[in-house]
């Protein structure tokens, strides 16, 4: 069973400055002259590279990147976030998941019919549990949720694959490798969503009992988890241990840059939750709750 914590004010993420970003982005290849007049502060998430998610949110406002084809987890970043469907709007409703996707193609077998779904302006300050008062004002706090933040507004590769996406696309998340990344902390997932993303709401109410979670809450064994995917690609390191289970749950790290240069792990307290296998990406399909758009003000 997933272990969901009490809702607490826990650090999510790490501000770099117009000049940090600046620098980032043209040591890894941006134009000095577009890069020029960048003057915002990004907040990079706990338990990513923060290069590529400064170079994703750069990106997504609009800078040219001439060399985003040599980082897969780079792969389907759209400028400016894509289009919210007409079909949306600010108040929250169930609508067809296949209006959602608008034709294109149809939903996967595990995509509920129906979804809630809405748009929220979001002010880069404000608590973000405010983004999901129209969920609570209509279901009290009866509901168990997991939370996934995502770049872009497009939700069709989602809603076609039933969340099997997940499993060919490079992604920012991978201290547990590959799979399904979400996390009790919304708060987090605004964070990951970036400026004009997504946030996605799985109801975790009624888990499905068949499917095997193992907790990492052995420091060690999460140590030896996160470090071994982060460096699966550097020679003479050793890599991660097998793990079975379905889910795997366990801390984000704290350090991700210093994971990289092959640190230790530091631990955080945020929780993530990562469906492994077919069966546990299927069991979150299944109980996709809402999508909300998030318009997200300067």
């Amino acid at each position: 069973m997933i272990l969901f914590q009490e809702s607490k004010s826990v650090p999510v993420a790490e501000t770099f400055s117009p000049n940090q970003v600046k620098k980032i982005l043209v040591e890894i290849g941006f134009n000095e002259d577009d890069v020029e007049s960048w003057n915002e502060s990004i907040e990079v998430p706990l338990g990513v590279s923060s290069t590529l998610f400064i170079t994703r949110i750069a990106i997504i406002s609009g800078l040219s990147f001439p060399y985003v084809n040599l980082y897969q987890e780079l792969e389907g970043i759209c400028m400016y976030g894509g289009k919210i469907p007409q079909c949306v709007q600010d108040k929250i409703h169930s609508i067809s998941t296949k209006e959602i996707l608008g034709g294109k193609g149809e939903v996967g077998d595990c995509i509920p019919k129906k979804v809630l779904a809405y748009t929220y302006n979001y002010r880069k300050n404000e608590r973000k549990l405010k983004v999901i008062s129209q969920i609570r004002d209509k279901f009290g706090d009866t509901r168990k949720f997991l939370y996934r933040g995502i770049n872009s507004h497009n939700m069709n590769a989602t809603f076609v694959e039933g969340f099997m996406d997940v499993r060919g696309r490079g992604s920012l998340r991978k201290e547990f490798g590959t799979g399904l990344y979400a996390t009790p902390n919304i708060d987090y997932a605004i964070e990951y969503a970036g400026r004009n993303g997504t946030l996605i709401i799985f109801d975790w109410s009624n888990p499905d009992r068949n499917l095997n979670i193992k907790h990492l809450d052995d420091l060690e064994e999460w140590k030896s988890t996160v470090k071994g995917w982060i460096c699966i690609d550097v020679d003479n390191k050793p890599g991660p241990p097998i793990h079975r289970a379905d889910i795997l749950e366990g801390f984000i790290s704290s350090n991700y840059d210093s994971i990289s240069a092959c640190h230790d792990p530091i631990p955080s307290e945020n929780i993530q939750v990562v469906g492994r296998t077919d069966s546990a990406i299927n069991a979150f399909a299944e109980r996709l709750f809402a999508v909300v758009y998030l318009k997200s003000e300067k």
